[in-house]
C-alpha cells in the first residue's frame, strides 16, 4: 500500500479531517491524531489507484473519499514544532475553581502528574517548556529540562498554562476548548462554556464524538494540499 506525506495545516487541532489531495487526482480524507499539530508531518498510506480497463481518459471523482480501516496515520519524528508530547490534555483536568477566563484545576493522571509543564502565548511570542517528566516517547526514559521559544503567527491575545505535579493553573483571553469559560467554586461548577451547568467534580473539557469533525469543517478544505509519494 502506498503512502503520502502530509502537513497539518495551521490551526488544524487532533480529529479534524483534513483533504489531502494526490497527484493522480484522488483525494482523501485524512482525521488528525492526537497530538499533531502545525507543522507536524504525517505519514498517510492510502490504497491503491483502481486499474482502469476502458478506453480513453479515466473520469476522477472530485468528492474525497474516507481511508480504508486498514490505513495507518503515523507522525514523522521531529516535525511537531512546540506541542510537546509530554504536555497536559485538558480533558484529564478536574475543574477546583474557576472564574471565566482564569482556572485552578487538579490534576490526577498518573504517571502524568509528575513533573512540570508551561506553556504560553503571548501575541506572536510561545513559550513552552517540562521538567523532570516521565518519558512518553520509545526510548526515553526521563525528559529532565526541555524548553522552546518561538515567534508565531499570532492566533490570541494571551494564554498561559502551568501544571507542577497534581496543581494546574491557566488563563485564556479569549477563551477556548483548553481554557473554557466556566465559573466553579470548590469543585462545584454552575457554569460551563457561557450555559448553566450544575456539576460537582467537573472535567476541564468535554470529550468530542469519535471520528473528528463532520466533512463541512474540514480545515483549509479549498486549498490543495501539496504531497509527497512514497512507494
Amino acid at each position: 500500500m502506498p503512502s503520502i506525506a502530509i502537513q497539518v495545516p495551521y490551526q488544524a487541532q487532533p480529529g479534524m479531517k483534513i483533504k489531502a489531495k494526490m497527484a493522480d487526482g484522488r483525494s482523501f480524507l485524512v482525521t488528525i491524531p492526537e497530538g499533531a499539530y502545525y507543522p507536524t508531518q504525517l505519514m498517510v498510506s492510502v490504497p491503491e489507484p483502481a486499474v482502469v480497463t476502458t478506453t480513453g481518459n479515466p473520469v476522477v471523482d472530485s468528492a474525497p473519499m474516507e481511508l480504508p480501516s486498514d490505513s495507518k496515520i503515523e507522525k514523522l519524528e521531529g516535525t511537531a514544532g512546540t506541542t510537546m508530547d509530554e504536555g497536559v490534555d485538558a480533558k484529564d483536568l478536574i475543574a477546583c475553581c474557576a472564574l471565566c477566563c482564569v482556572s485552578t484545576n487538579l490534576y490526577c493522571t498518573w504517571p502524568g502528574c509528575i513533573g512540570c509543564h508551561q506553556k504560553g502565548d503571548m501575541c506572536c511570542i510561545q513559550i513552552e517548556g517540562v521538567a523532570c517528566k516521565v518519558g512518553v516517547t520509545e526510548g526515553s526514559l526521563c525528559m529532565c529540562v526541555k524548553s522552546e521559544l518561538e515567534c508565531i503567527k499570532p492566533t490570541t491575545c494571551i494564554k498561559m498554562t502551568e501544571q507542577c505535579f497534581c496543581l494546574d493553573c491557566r488563563c485564556a483571553f479569549p477563551c477556548d476548548d483548553e481554557v473554557p469559560c466556566a465559573v466553579t467554586f470548590i469543585g462545584l461548577t454552575c457554569c460551563f462554556n457561557w450555559s448553566p451547568k450544575c456539576e460537582c467534580g467537573a472535567k476541564l473539557a468535554e470529550d468530542k464524538e469519535e471520528g473528528g469533525a463532520p466533512a463541512e469543517e474540514l480545515a483549509d478544505e479549498e486549498q490543495e494540499m501539496q504531497v509527497m509519494e512514497r512507494q
